[in-house]
């Protein structure tokens, strides 16, 4: 799953990595942000009426037909293997279809010291910035723009942490998951075209499970000594 991530890469990043064009996004100030949790603002990339844009909506997707805000069930991740037949996904999937930009995210381990949970921060190797493959989705009745983040049976590389991971898209998909001209079958073939294997990962410090921190020093190791747990 993926219930924290970061995003501290610069605009000119953004900007080239999803071949942005519109004059609106050639020059926005996007700060660094280390713990990005659900229900939070985020940044995203789709292509509503086949323009490319850069958006922006709430981490908790809400279906186009909701008539209101519910925490009951989460929605910040949706299974890659069952979204295109869900009911809150199933509409999404077809027309909604986004890349959520991100450098690294954080996930859980329980620790056999004290049983409590240790935070892992994943990413690829020098912090290069990837993409989540997400869907997104806009409810008229709330004027809300929203999206998730698809997960799929985690690569040997991370079953160590977690037995799920996001689905982290190669860049030579990105066109054709974000195309309206993609089926849905062809879409959720592209979901093997991921890069989780390429993953690393150390340990950092527990005080990151606070949706109210912040700050670079999440990203620092929990010792002096980074370790990779693959």
């Amino acid at each position: 799953m993926c219930g924290r991530f970061i995003l501290q890469g610069s605009w000119a990043d953004i900007h080239e990595m999803y071949n942005l064009i519109r004059p609106e996004d050639r020059q926005r100030n996007v700060p660094a942000r280390y713990n990005i949790a659900p229900t939070q603002s985020v940044l995203y990339v789709g292509e509503p009426n086949g323009e490319r844009r850069l958006m922006e909506g709430r981490w908790w997707l809400v279906p186009h037909w909701a008539k209101e805000l519910q925490n009951r069930y989460p929605m910040f991740n949706a299974r890659s293997e069952e979204a295109h037949n869900k009911p809150s996904f199933r509409d999404a999937y077809k027309t909604g279809r986004c890349l959520i930009p991100a450098d690294g995210y954080y996930e859980w381990t329980t620790s056999k010291a004290d049983g409590k949970k240790d935070p892992h921060l994943l990413h690829l190797p020098d912090f290069e910035p990837f993409a989540f493959a997400g869907l997104s989705a806009y409810n008229p009745f709330l004027d809300l723009y929203s999206c998730t983040i698809l997960t799929a049976p985690a690569v040997d590389e991370i079953r160590a942490i977690h037995p799920r991971m996001p689905v982290i898209l190669k860049p030579s998909v990105f066109d054709a998951w974000l195309s309206a001209g993609t089926s849905v079958d062809e879409a959720s073939s592209l979901l093997s075209e991921h890069r989780d294997s390429e993953l690393i990962s150390y340990q950092v410090d527990r005080a990151v499970g606070s949706s109210r921190a912040s700050g670079s020093q999440l990203m620092e190791p929990a010792d002096t000594h980074p370790k990779t747990l693959f």
